[in-house]
């Protein structure tokens, strides 16, 4: 047969999903290989006895172009070409001289050669290419239907869709060697068997035995990977023994052989469990190699699944303990944290409790304090005024006593109310607010500028003891520090809201910083007492800026009757 040149024309592009440019073309020999192309890219291996058939199916692959054809005449020289050189796709005709392509196909699986496998068949053999299917063949081309002008096309396809099943698919698992137990009467049958097995699937370990074994008990067929039940037996025999190992092996594949099938025979056996079922003739010990590796695979993976799946479902018991106790652990750690927040809310609240009690301590002694200095040493400073002033008459010498005592009683005087003016109590802020400015324009020369506007009602005790204080507290820091010459107090109220401001144009200070450094006793106790009395305080100054202090104090609805005083002016 002459060589015809099949590589892809100039013009021509190369299919991009077949790309193997690293294979070399084993050389022709004396066995009959012919080669068509060195410098294609697919590379098909064609076994076909009739010379006809090979040139034209060597002429449609020079049509198409893109692959490489290698051409052997028998099974033979097919199993041998295999062996030589990788090919990409095996195109092999189902009947040869020598072995047909079943033969060939099973040879290749027992030597777990993947390469994709199209059989060519002809009239009168769909019965073996349905057979061909079953064994593996990935395709079955009728050589006298359209379809065997695209059979480059159909090679192609074949290889890259096997392409593709290898890249999608996992990791090839370990091989390991498999058991399998051949059930038969006849002791030459087993035998036949078992030297075909060791023959065509070395890597299987055969044990023959046959159904009154395996009623004793001496042979446990559960510890086998796989079953096949010999064509000698009886049907009503092999159905009862395949119920039988059906209810003692659970998931082990049984594969039934049988000499005279029929459909009701079939359809009883897959009713029971068998895995396959095949007609004993003239090839089909070799198709029983394909189904018997298949089922073997399949029963492998279906293993690895279930391990995998019980491994799985441990791993989410796991998984669910762990995410139980950390859930425990997370309840106790937020059951721990609320308990601390609750109580600290009570540590706060016995906080403010104990401030704003320590606060009304201070008030009341210092409400003490200023009565005993008006009822005791005032009365007896006045007492000791008018003996002095009666004794002067005679003692021209008193005259320096009593001018003693009488500064004497104003100090008294004044301090009974810085302790606690009587005004605050008995006529309410605003009053005590001007008494307080006037004091303290008269004792500083400092010109106070007051305002005031507050609701027709009196305020809270405590509200109006706190403005009092922050007012107080303020001026005397003004007198201290601010080396100002005047100064601004604003007490107002709006609807919700009551307004306490202080200002004056002294050398100020950098506020954020003093109060950072908690270094300001008097600043600290001034937003303290706006706190405990549910308000709040802000200091505004910078160095050579002035200061200016704000506080706020929430109102209660009822008590928000404004009525406006014009401001008074000291």
């Amino acid at each position: 047969m002459p060589a015809f040149p099949f590589a892809p024309a100039p013009d021509q592009p190369v299919e991009p999903t077949i790309d193997h440019p690293e294979r070399l073309v084993p050389p022709a020999d004396t066995s009959g290989l012919f080669l068509f192309s060195s410098a294609a890219v697919l590379r098909v291996l064609h076994a076909e006895d009739d010379p006809q058939i090979a040139d034209l199916v060597a002429l449609y692959f020079e049509q198409h172009g893109g692959a490489s054809l290698t051409h052997v005449k028998s099974g033979k020289e097919c199993l041998e070409a295999m062996k030589l050189g990788s090919f990409d796709v095996l195109l092999v005709d189902l009947v040869m001289p020598d072995l047909n392509g079943l033969e060939v196909l099973g040879e290749l699986s027992a030597r777990g050669d993947p390469t994709p496998v199209i059989m060519v068949s002809g009239n009168g053999q769909s019965e073996l290419a349905v057979r061909a299917l079953r064994a593996g063949a990935v395709d079955c081309i009728d050589k006298n239907s359209p379809d065997f002008q695209r059979v480059p096309e159909i090679a192609k396809r074949a290889f890259s869709r096997h392409r593709r099943q290898l890249r999608a698919s996992a990791p090839p698992m370990p091989i390991r060697g498999h058991t399998v137990l051949y059930v038969d009467v006849h002791a030459n049958e087993q035998d036949a068997m078992v030297s075909f097995l060791y023959a065509n699937a070395p890597k299987l370990q055969v044990t023959p035995a046959t159904p009154a074994s395996l009623e004793e008990r001496s042979v446990m067929p559960e510890s086998f990977d796989a079953i096949i039940l010999g064509a000698d037996l009886a049907v009503p025999a092999m159905l009862d023994l395949l119920r039988h190992l059906r209810s003692r092996v659970g998931a082990v594949p049984i594969i039934v052989l049988c000499s005279d099938i029929t459909g009701e025979t079939a359809i009883a056996a897959f009713k029971l469990g068998a895995y396959d079922f095949l007609l004993v003739n003239n090839g089909s010990l070799a198709e029983l190699v394909f189904a018997l590796n298949h089922a073997l695979k399949h029963a492998d993976t279906e293993r690895i699944n279930a391990r995998l799946t019980d491994e799985l479902a441990a791993l989410n018991r796991s998984l669910a303990a762990q995410v139980k106790t950390r859930t425990r652990e997370l309840e106790a750690e937020v059951l721990v944290r609320r308990t601390a927040e609750e109580l600290a809310e009570k540590n706060a609240a016995l906080s403010h409790a104990l401030s704003t009690r320590l606060l009304r301590v201070q008030e009341d002694e210092r409400r003490k304090i200023a009565q005993e200095l008006h009822d005791q040493v005032g009365q007896l400073l006045t007492g000791l005024r008018f003996q002095l002033e009666a004794a002067r008459a005679t003692t021209p010498a008193l005259a320096e006593p009593l001018a003693l005592t009488d500064e004497l009683l104003r100090s008294v005087r004044e301090l009974t109310l810085q302790l606690r003016p009587p005004m605050l109590d008995d006529l309410g802020l605003r009053p005590a607010l001007e008494w307080q400015t006037n004091l303290f324009q008269r004792q500083t020369g400092i010109a106070i500028e007051l305002e005031v506007t507050l609701p027709s009602r009196r305020l809270a005790t405590e509200i109006e003891t706190t403005v009092f204080r922050i007012v107080q507290e303020s001026l005397t820091n003004i007198a201290r520090h601010s080396g100002a010459t005047a100064a601004v107090v604003t007490v107002t109220a709006d609807d919700l809201t009551l307004h306490v401001e202080i200002s004056d144009r002294g050398r100020g200070f950098d506020a954020a910083v003093a109060l950072e450094r908690r270094d300001s006793l008097g600043l600290a106790g001034t937003a303290e007492r706006a706190r405990l009395a549910g308000g709040r305080l802000e200091i505004f100054s910078q160095p050579g800026q002035g200061t200016r202090l704000h506080a706020e104090f929430p109102l209660p609805a009822a008590s928000v009757e404004a009525e406006t005083i014009f401001p008074f002016r000291t």
